[in-house]
């Protein structure tokens, strides 16, 4: 992969209007996300969204590749499962409201959406890292994307009991995907999954966090955690760290579009 050069000091206003494309972001397409995160999703950094199973780690997935293609309609999606086949008819129903509630969008109605979502299934670490290192560097040489999603991050790792070795291959992956997003422009959301830790010293105060530890935490740019509300359509949002978030947290529900902001 060819080193980045180096352009010269320049001002930040400068590196606002020089390289626009570079701190642009992704909408979500559900207002109160883009709320949370100050308009989306970045185009460098990973951003990943934790959360147990049921919470819409995938609706928001689907969501955003189907929302991405709105946004840069020249640029496909690439999203690689690692926990289950790819969800295929429940993105042609998203699809298919998306089209229903947009029906004066020429751009909508003429687009085949699924047709530009490019997906691989891979279930261990030397799959995930052929295709992170050889498969997607070739395909980025002849097809640009908006976003490279990961769903998820989380389970090629469970069975790795070398956690030094671990880290490293984290340190590795995000990387080698930096270089590529630096090269290419495009943004990186993974999806984790989460476990139940017990404060040592009272047995009591459980707390639920994001899977893989401070080795994984530590290279993630942005992060945001959902919470499944007990008896409700409800899901809780909340925003654990970015560099220009501030920790707060909303509601949104999900319905046969993906997910959607809650009526007042």
């Amino acid at each position: 992969m060819e080193e980045c050069r180096f352009e010269g000091f320049t001002s930040g206003n400068d590196i606002v209007t020089k390289h626009a494309d570079r701190w642009r972001k992704l909408s979500f397409g559900v207002a109160v996300l883009d709320h949370l995160t100050n308009g989306g999703i970045p185009m460098r950094g990973i951003f990943e969204l934790a959360g147990d199973p049921g919470s819409g780690k995938t609706q928001i997935a689907l969501k955003i590749a189907l929302e991405a293609q709105r946004q840069a309609p020249n640029h496909s999606v690439v999203y690689i499962c690692t926990e289950h086949m790819f969800p295929s008819k429940r993105l042609m129903q998203m699809e298919m409201e998306c089209k229903r509630s947009n029906a004066n969008d020429q751009l909508v109605q003429l687009r085949n959406f699924a047709d530009h979502i490019l997906v691989e299934h891979i279930r261990c670490v030397t799959t995930l890292t052929a295709c992170l290192y050889d498969r997607l560097p070739k395909l980025l040489q002849k097809t640009p994307i908006s976003i490279l999603i990961i769903d998820s991050i989380t389970n090629p790792f469970l069975e790795e009991k070398d956690y030094v070795s671990r880290a490293g291959t984290f340190r590795t992956i995000v990387h080698r995907l930096q270089q590529l997003q630096e090269r290419y422009n495009f943004a990186l959301f993974v999806t984790n999954q989460v476990r139940s830790v017990i404060d040592s010293a009272t047995l009591e105060d459980e707390r639920i966090i994001p899977a893989l530890g401070l080795a994984w935490g530590s290279l993630v740019h942005t992060r945001l955690q959902l919470f499944r509300i007990a008896n409700s359509n409800e899901r809780r949002c909340s925003v654990v760290f970015g560099p220009s978030l501030i920790p707060t947290y909303g509601y949104f529900g999900i319905d046969a579009s993906g997910p959607i902001d809650l009526k007042e």
